[in-house]
């Protein structure tokens, strides 16, 4: 038995791996079995496939050996991907088919999320119960209503509005909106205005939600009360989660410069949190043992975490921490990889389409890049001066982080910050100043003077934030646009970049990983290359036909509405050019016809009937508005949104290659 087990390395090295950090692994049997659930729910045959050939090379690894480890490994892989597949069948099959709740024009609606807006729509998060034969049938919905319009939390009004299918428009760079929601359970939409709903009942807070309301109602006026404008938005986003009054040039500047992740609360947040309750804890060392100090931070955590909402981001890294703490706290020999997963793995279990979030796939390989990545990169350079190391050490933790999380980013969001590592440094000190001020101020404010100037010291430090963010933003080259990474190279760079990092340099294992490294890079510089450099017409899902037509770095969009709607276009070209990057010029082409020149392209718009005729060079395209008036011809038609075909744009957005 010993030599059958010996001549398996791959068990030999699995097994101990195994004993060490289970969850590691029992996380993947699971997030496989939803991968796989989930793709079969969705008629993906592309993911199925994939999901079922990594679970077949898992079961591969235990073909041979003793027979009882074998045996109890590969139960592992069944038991625990059937786990997976059983969460995710579960939460899918406890909804009730969208097409019952499509149909219904009138339904009771129990507010259980309200965000009121000065302009423009409030949102709001509802329960709502179909008014027909059907018993107990209950669907979450989002809705819209007009900024004149006021509920509150357990609100109960019978509203007639068409409910409508969350769906993406599949517009380039586009942010999955379908699937943002679908992690919260909700999958349909509705707008309400003043004269489509009657409040039937409105039911007082329950204790419990009257102290949270009456906590984030004082720390709001606490804010407001010392800062304003563009800083109180930011105040409101980094210390209690509320981004409502953040304006899109200051998401810009944050996202440009690779920080937007400081904006929204989350694992940056409560580890900074927990780290400066835990400094303060110490100064108390003698009333309170530290067990108890421990225990009541992770409550006070808690607490936090429903005052900004009791957001998945929130619950995720509050949970994440709670368990590494009390692991540290209580375990004897604690392994930091296992304590991770096994917070994963329960989140699974509550919530499996939590494995879909990006802020969940991002906030782990983040913390998995920290705690395997960060000792090899800190012993690259081991300064003397203590000021050096520390901000060294800090840099290390952003890179490790980084060096997880890039290629993700990359294919999420088809950027790449090219300044991160200043900016990231900055802000370490930055944020941890701000949240520090911001829960003195929460502590101090009733105090005159000393709140005044905690106060004033917040104002200062945030509004410093600010002119760093904008000063990376504007240097040469800050940001690189157009990355359309294929999915199959974001595992292959994180893993080479992992085993860079891990293994000794100049060894045989290290050539070959840099040099696939390398090609992997290549191919990266390739497929945006490609971006840069292709031509095409790029026909945008909108309601009111858009077209942007495409040279090189080289863009013009034309538009058929008014030029005093171009912002509502520019939402949806801004996401656009993430992916295919350049200089781009907008024209109305609204109740008339329209002819330019275009880099050597000649460009004319008209129109017969109801529908449109582009004509780039000599080749016509027609798009297709009504389908009482269709073209003879059936060569290059496409159909607006509202017109069933294979050809229309409810499909997404269409991109035409075009000549040079």
């Amino acid at each position: 038995m010993a030599g059958s087990f010996a001549n398996n390395s791959r068990l030999v090295e699995f097994i101990p791996v195994f004993q060490k950090q289970p969850f590691l692994y029992l996380f993947l049997f699971q997030a496989i079995g939803i991968l796989i659930g989930n793709a079969i729910l969705s008629d993906d045959i592309l993911y199925v496939s994939a999901g079922i050939s990594i679970l077949a090379f898992l079961i591969y690894l235990n073909l041979n050996g003793n027979l009882k480890k074998r045996s109890f490994l590969i139960g592992s892989v069944a038991l625990f991907f059937f786990l997976g597949y059983l969460t995710i069948y579960l939460f899918c099959s406890n909804s009730f088919k969208l097409d019952d709740f499509e149909k219904a024009a009138n339904f009771k609606l129990k507010v259980i999320e309200f965000q009121p807006k000065k302009d423009g729509w409030s949102k709001g998060i509802g329960e709502i119960t179909l008014l027909n034969n059907h018993e107990n049938m209950h669907e979450r919905i989002v809705f819209y209503c007009e900024s004149n319009t006021a509920f509150d939390v357990n609100d109960f009004i019978l509203v007639q509005s068409d409910l409508i299918a969350i769906k993406n428009k599949r517009n380039p760079g586009e942010f999955d909106m379908e699937l943002f929601w679908k992690i919260k359970g909700i999958r349909s939409m509705c707008f309400i205005d003043e004269n489509s709903f009657k409040l039937l009942d409105r039911m007082e807070r329950t204790h419990f939600q009257a102290f949270i309301y009456s906590l984030q109602t004082s720390f709001n006026q606490m804010l407001e009360s010392h800062l304003e404008g563009e800083n109180l938005a930011v105040a409101k986003a980094i210390i209690l989660g509320d981004k409502s009054m953040l304006d899109s040039e200051t998401k810009n500047s944050f996202s440009a410069t690779g920080a937007m992740h400081v904006l929204a609360v989350s694992g940056l947040h409560i580890g900074l949190i927990l780290q400066i309750l835990m400094e303060v804890a110490k100064l108390f060392s003698r009333f309170i043992s530290r067990k108890k100090a421990v225990l009541s931070i992770l409550i006070l955590l808690w607490i936090y975490s429903i005052l900004t909402g009791f957001s998945p981001s929130v619950i995720r890294s509050i949970f994440m921490f709670t368990i590494l703490v009390l692991a540290q706290f209580f375990g004897k020999e604690q392994n930091n990889i296992n304590s991770l997963f096994f917070s994963a793995f329960v989140l699974l279990l509550i919530q499996p389409m939590f494995l879909f979030d990006i802020g969940f796939q991002l906030s782990y390989l983040a913390m998995v890049g920290i705690y395997t990545l960060y000792r090899p990169i800190e012993s690259w350079y081991q300064p003397k001066n203590k000021i050096i190391k520390y901000f060294w050490q800090g840099t290390a933790v952003g890179f490790a982080a980084q060096c997880m999380t890039v290629p993700l980013t990359l294919y999420y969001f088809h950027q790449f910050p090219n300044y991160f590592a200043i900016a990231n440094l900055g802000l370490m000190v930055v944020s941890g100043l701000v949240l520090g001020l911001g829960i003195a101020l929460f502590a101090l404010h009733y105090l005159p003077l000393i709140g005044k100037l905690t106060g004033f010291l917040l104002m200062i430090s945030i509004a410093g934030m600010l002119w760093f963010i904008q000063w990376v933003e504007h240097l040469p080259g800050a940001v690189a646009y157009g990355f359309n990474l294929p999915f199959v190279l974001v595992p292959i760079i994180s893993f080479l970049t992992f085993f860079l990092v891990k293994l000794t340099p100049n060894r045989t294992g290290w050539k070959i990983t840099a040099i696939t490294f390398s090609i992997s890079l290549i191919s990266i510089i390739y497929f945006r290359w490609n971006s840069l450099s292709e031509n095409h017409i790029c026909v945008l899902n909108q309601n009111k036909l858009s077209l942007i037509v495409k040279s090189k770095n080289k863009l013009i969009c034309l538009y058929n509405d008014e030029p005093t709607n171009l912002d509502k276009i520019k939402f949806t070209v801004e996401s656009y050019l993430k992916c295919f990057p350049g200089e781009i010029e907008y024209y109305s082409f609204k109740n008339k016809e329209l002819k330019l020149t275009f880099s050597t392209k000649k460009i004319s718009l008209k129109r017969e009937n109801s529908n449109i005729i582009l004509t780039v060079n000599e080749q016509k395209y027609h798009f297709i508005h009504s389908e009482k008036s269709l073209f003879n011809s059936k060569r290059n038609m496409y159909f607006m949104p509202w017109i069933e075909n294979s050809n229309s744009l409810n499909n997404g957005a269409i991109i035409l290659p075009l000549n040079s």
